[in-house]
């Protein structure tokens, strides 16, 4: 049985100098693990959590990476920059691993590039007018048509939030798939596999609120090179060579030119 943990994220909402990233943008990231990882995945980043509390005086329930990335309580209680060796001992799990990672972002343009206006009405509770949910419904159809074998059985796991955790998720739009799927809202304090996709889905955000500051410091480049060092397995997540001093304007000429190779037009347009 396939797993896959989906956790959304956004930025700050506030407009960018940029042509193609809105301060309302809603992302969801997935993450798929085999069936035989599971029960060690979830084992070890329990242990995990243990060695923290154990080595660095920290008692924590979940790994929650926005909250150790600002060292907010109770990561406060870290020494400084231990906070940083915990994002570098993540990325090495996954640079290791390389688990297969899905991305769906909704902001002003999507739809347009669909080819449509506006969506309304609402699937399975999910409502098509609001970008958080639709980010989620077009990462359900993505995970439908990038996963190809068909007698996999797939198990769904998303963040609750939307919905309380051991609700169902959309039924109605795995109803005509040929495979097994069962998909539920969880806590990822209960299950460790969101762990990692939070993991994911903060160094992607984190990635972009970098690529649009003026300046950068010595630590966010760095954590650049972290996210672009991990080769995260996903054909949503484009990776450029960049000197440290490039600019929002560099951003959106490698924005343009990956539009254009996916017959995308301008984002006027």
């Amino acid at each position: 049985i396939m797993h896959i943990a989906i956790d959304d994220t956004y930025g700050p909402e506030v407009e960018t100098e940029s042509e193609f990233v809105s301060g309302k943008r809603r992302t969801h990231v997935a993450i798929a693990f085999e069936g035989h990882e599971v029960d060690n995945i979830r084992q070890q980043i329990e242990g995990c959590l243990e060695e923290v509390d154990r080595s660095m005086g920290v008692k924590a329930d979940e790994f929650h990476f926005v909250d150790i990335y600002n060292r907010k309580s109770p990561w406060d209680r870290l020494e400084d920059q231990m906070n940083l060796r915990i994002f570098e001992f993540f990325a090495n799990i996954y640079f290791q691993y390389r688990w297969p990672v899905i991305i769906q972002t909704i902001d002003e343009r999507t739809l347009k590039d669909y080819g449509t206006q506006a969506l309304h009405g609402e699937i399975d509770g999910l409502q098509l007018e609001s970008p958080a949910d639709l980010s989620l419904l077009f990462i359900l159809f993505k995970i439908k048509k990038k996963i190809k074998v068909s007698d996999t059985e797939i198990t769904i796991i998303v963040d609750e939030g939307k919905k309380k955790a051991g609700s169902a998720i959309s039924p109605k739009i795995f109803k005509n798939w040929q495979r097994k799927v069962s998909g539920v809202y969880a806590s990822s304090k209960e299950e460790p596999l969101l762990q990692l996709a939070d993991f994911l889905a903060f160094c992607i955000n984190r990635c972009t609120h970098l690529m649009m500051k003026d300046k950068r410091t010595e630590v966010d480049n760095w954590f650049l090179d972290l996210v672009g060092a991990m080769n995260i397995n996903s054909d949503d997540f484009k990776r450029v060579k960049a000197s440290k001093n490039f600019t929002v304007k560099d951003f959106d000429d490698w924005h343009r030119a990956d539009r254009a190779e996916k017959g995308l037009g301008s984002s006027d347009q």
